[in-house]
């Protein structure tokens, strides 16, 4: 008989073998191949437990178990017969145990997310394209398939042909996988069970890694519920991705569940106690800015004393997740690093922060050779990025006299910038000149030809090749999200522009703000700061300390018997002041910082296209 027409529900400790807990399943040694070997599972599929050996493949429903290790050597039909009375079991048919148990925990939409995870669950044993994906992580189909991991193609027309068989109709899939018609990439479908093993949700993950949005839901669900949660834990483990919980918990790591890389809520704090939570452990991916981290983790902490549960917090290193952490250590590692950390107070959390970032401040300084710049390079800067080690992050002021000069300096720095790294953005906000006119400086800069020549077609060919190439040049890195050139926008303010620079960093590590005019920012937050000059600098400065990037700020600047005046604010707050001086037909390039060693940084001279008026050193 079929093994899939016929179950019984049971337990697998009936089974009256050795069982330990693994993860949120259950293993044993295996009888049919190795009983030597602990590679059985034991998993629960929505109230059925079902098992599978990892190494021989062998799988099928407790029924199935206790016919091939007790009657095998009856006729399948005798053995089943044998095995159901083994359970004490009667003869009422699948369908109806199934629909019972559909009614009484979620009636149709169960029924209908059970199919297409059992769908996706048979695909993905078919699918090269999602075992490559998933060996890649260090799975195998038979492990994810525990999980109910599966892999839908992204054509909805044979999922619609298995539910006919199933007595699914179109209009039921429509309605509870309502967003199943709407991607048609493919994806692995991983499905989300609340504490009791319900389907809330199905969730898909794009098997390009270069997606921008890896991650969609074919079934809306709420978003509250801590992916892969699990009742009777007390002291649970969250984390913020899919494979880190379930890495995780196919390492054996009981009680380890996701967040989805949203913020943890008081909701999901209150679900995980509401599931027997005393304390929580926190496995956070370090973020580039570590304030925000840190304020973000105090907020968490006052959430779970509000409930008092107890909370750890471990920021994972640079460049680290659970799932690499897991698969490159394993889970004796991740349990030594939770075992030592405290538990967090506003004390032992700044503490523990204080003393990693003290830590990863060596390493970094340690793990950058001597002969390498630790900051971006500029090509037509050679002696400044040697002088200075590259441009790091900072708040630097740009001035000139000429005050003209420092809106030319600044643009010949960004289009270094931008062609010099190839992983960096350049966000240009310019304050008081039309956006066109900076399109036009660019294209001049990198063609040679003054200004005025760009604006119309030339008689000459090859100017006019040139502008093209030059335009093909911008677009590019526009498209390619390496280059945005901003305008004035008087709405703005310093909240608006924090929020959109943070949104920015967050998908774009190496980033560079420069912010042309900024005596004409409209910004006045600090109302307690009388003079105009040093509430736009406070402004500035929370932009540098939240983004912790280099952020070039072109104003006002005056020198008077070469002694920097004013505004005082902008002196106060910068990194380094970035002087330009136009003497006797030369310009002079001074870089003056206290806070970086010494006061003169770097002088040099700088020459200047006739055409273009694109500055480069001179050689």
């Amino acid at each position: 008989m079929d093994n899939n027409q016929f179950q019984k529900k049971s337990h697998p400790r009936q089974l009256g073998i050795p069982l330990s807990r693994w993860g949120r399943n259950l293993v044993s040694c295996c009888p049919f191949h190795a009983p030597e070997e602990s590679s059985l599972f034991f998993y629960d599929a929505l109230g059925f437990w079902k098992y599978r050996c990892l190494q021989c493949g062998s799988e099928g429903d407790l029924v199935d178990f206790v016919m091939r290790s007790r009657f095998n050597g009856l006729d399948d039909k005798q053995a089943r017969s044998e095995a159901l009375e083994f359970f004490g079991a009667n003869n009422q048919p699948q369908e109806a145990v199934e629909m019972q148990n559909w009614k009484e925990i979620g009636g149709e939409k169960v029924k209908v997310m059970e199919a297409f995870v059992s769908y996706c669950s048979w695909a993905a044993g078919k699918s090269k394209s999602s075992e490559e994906f998933l060996n890649a992580r260090g799975w195998t189909v038979g492990q994810a398939q525990l999980y109910g991991i599966g892999y839908y193609s992204g054509d909805p027309e044979p999922f619609y042909s298995y539910c006919m068989l199933q007595g699914i109709e179109r209009h039921q899939v429509a309605f509870y996988l309502d967003n199943l018609e709407i991607y048609h990439e493919p994806h692995l479908t991983i499905p989300a069970r609340n504490a009791k093993g319900v389907i809330h949700s199905i969730y898909g993950r794009s098997l390009d890694e270069e997606s921008l949005s890896p991650y969609i839901s074919f079934a809306s669900g709420p978003s509250t519920i801590p992916f892969n949660i699990q009742s009777d834990i007390q002291h649970p483990i969250v984390v913020e991705g899919f494979f880190d919980a379930l890495t995780a918990d196919l390492a054996g790591i009981p009680g380890v569940s996701s967040i989805l890389y949203q913020e943890l809520t008081d909701s999901h704090l209150f679900k995980l106690k509401a599931c027997g939570a005393e304390s929580v452990t926190l496995l956070l991916r370090r973020e580039d800015s570590r304030r925000t981290q840190e304020y973000r983790i105090q907020h968490y902490l006052k959430m779970a004393e509000s409930l008092n549960l107890k909370m750890k917090s471990i920021i994972l290193p640079k460049g680290e997740t659970v799932d690499g952490i897991l698969r490159k250590s394993g889970a004796d590692k991740l349990m030594e690093l939770i075992n030592r950390t405290e538990e967090d107070t506003v004390h032992t959390h700044r503490r523990a922060m204080l003393l990693q970032d003290i830590r990863e401040n060596f390493d970094a300084a340690m793990n950058c050779p001597p002969n390498e710049s630790v900051g971006y390079s500029l090509s037509t800067f050679p002696k400044l990025t040697e002088t200075i080690d590259g441009i790091q992050s900072g708040c630097f002021f740009v001035s000139s006299k000429p005050y003209a000069h420092k809106s030319i300096l600044l643009s010949s720095l960004a289009l270094d910038f931008v062609e010099t790294n190839p992983n960096l953005k350049l966000i240009y906000v310019a304050l008081e000149t039309p956006r066109r006119q900076i399109f036009d400086r660019f294209v001049s800069m990198k063609t040679g030809l003054s200004i005025l020549e760009t604006r119309k077609q030339s008689e000459s060919d090859e100017k006019n090749q040139a502008i093209l190439q030059a335009t093909k040049d911008l677009l590019n890195y526009v498209k390619n999200n390496r280059l945005e050139i901003w305008e004035d926008d008087p709405s703005f303010d310093n909240k608006e522009l924090l929020s959109i620079l943070k949104d920015e960093h967050k998908n774009n590590s190496n980033l560079i703000i420069m912010i042309d005019g900024i005596d004409h920012l409209k910004m006045a937050d600090h109302k307690d700061i009388d003079d105009i000059h040093e509430r736009r600098s406070s402004a500035m400065l929370d932009i540098y300390k939240s983004l912790d990037i280099p952020i070039f700020l072109g104003g006002d600047l005056l020198e008077d018997d070469g002694v920097l005046v004013g505004p005082r604010a902008y002196i106060r707050d910068a990194d380094a002041i970035y002087w330009l001086e136009a003497k006797g037909g030369n310009l002079f390039l001074t870089v003056n910082s206290k806070r970086l060693g010494k006061n003169h940084l770097y002088e040099g001279s700088l020459e200047i296209d006739p055409n273009s008026a694109r500055m480069q050193e001179q050689a």
